[in-house]
C-alpha cells in the first residue's frame, strides 16, 4: 500500500470524530504584521492573524517514512489495514490545507500524524498555550494549517472568510485568526494567487 497515490473525493464525509471534507508545511508565536483590521469598501474586513508557526524549509516525510511511522503506532497502523479507514488516511495525506475551529489534545494528535506534521510535532505545541484552548472552546478562534503555501491575507466578506495564499516549494504555517461567526461549518473560500480555488479539509470533531 502506498499512501502517496492520488485519490479522488467529491464532498465525501471523512470521519475522525465528525471531520468533513469540503471541496468548493519552528518558530515562536508572532503576529503577521501586514494584516491589521480595516474596512476597505464597507463590506470587507482584513482580519488580524497569529502566525504561530512558520517553518519555511519544512517538507513532508516521504510516503515510505510516513507509512513506516504509522505502522509502528498501534492505533494508527490499523488505518493502513482497513479500507474504510484508509480513505481517511489518504484524505489527510493528499491535502495541503486544513481548517479547525475546535481543539483538544486527543483530537488534534491524529491529524498531526495523518497529515505528516508529526515531524514538526514539538514545534506545534506553542500554538496551544495561554488562552488559545479556551478561545477555541468559546468559538472565538479558528486555525489553518498550510503545507507548501504561504498566507497573504484573510478577509471577512459576504459572511465568509476569503483567504489568499501563494504556493511554495516547501514550508509549513499554522495560522490562527478570530472568528466572525458562529456557524457549524467554517465558511472558507481559499484562493491561490495563481487563480486556483483550493480544497480545504476540516478536522473539526
Amino acid at each position: 500500500m502506498v499512501i502517496g497515490l492520488p485519490w479522488n473525493f467529491s464532498l465525501l464525509a471523512i470521519m475522525i470524530g465528525s471531520m468533513v471534507l469540503t471541496n468548493p508545511t519552528q518558530g515562536n508565536a508572532q503576529p503577521l504584521p501586514a494584516l491589521v483590521p480595516y474596512l476597505s469598501d464597507g463590506s470587507a474586513v482584513a482580519l488580524p492573524v497569529d502566525l504561530c508557526l512558520d517553518l519555511p524549509a519544512w517538507q513532508r516525510p516521504s510516503p515510505q517514512l510516513q507509512e513506516k511511522t504509522l505502522r509502528a503506532l498501534p492505533d494508527y497502523g490499523l488505518f493502513l489495514e482497513d479500507e474504510s479507514l484508509l480513505i481517511t488516511l489518504k484524505a489527510w495525506w493528499n491535502h495541503q490545507i486544513f481548517s479547525f475551529t475546535t481543539y483538544g489534545l486527543s483530537a488534534r494528535t491524529p491529524p498531526l500524524y495523518f497529515s505528516g506534521l508529526w515531524t514538526a510535532l514539538e514545534a506545534t505545541w506553542s500554538c496551544y498555550e495561554g488562552d488559545q484552548p479556551e478561545r477555541f472552546a468559546q468559538g472565538q478562534l479558528a486555525e489553518l494549517w498550510l503545507i507548501q503555501h504561504r498566507l497573504l491575507s484573510i478577509e471577512w466578506r459576504d459572511q465568509q472568510y476569503m483567504v489568499t495564499v501563494e504556493p511554495s516549494q516547501s514550508g509549513l504555517q499554522l495560522v490562527q485568526f478570530p472568528r466572525q461567526e458562529d456557524f457549524v461549518t467554517l465558511p472558507l473560500s481559499l484562493m491561490s494567487v495563481t487563480g486556483e480555488k483550493l480544497s480545504v479539509l476540516s478536522g473539526d470533531w
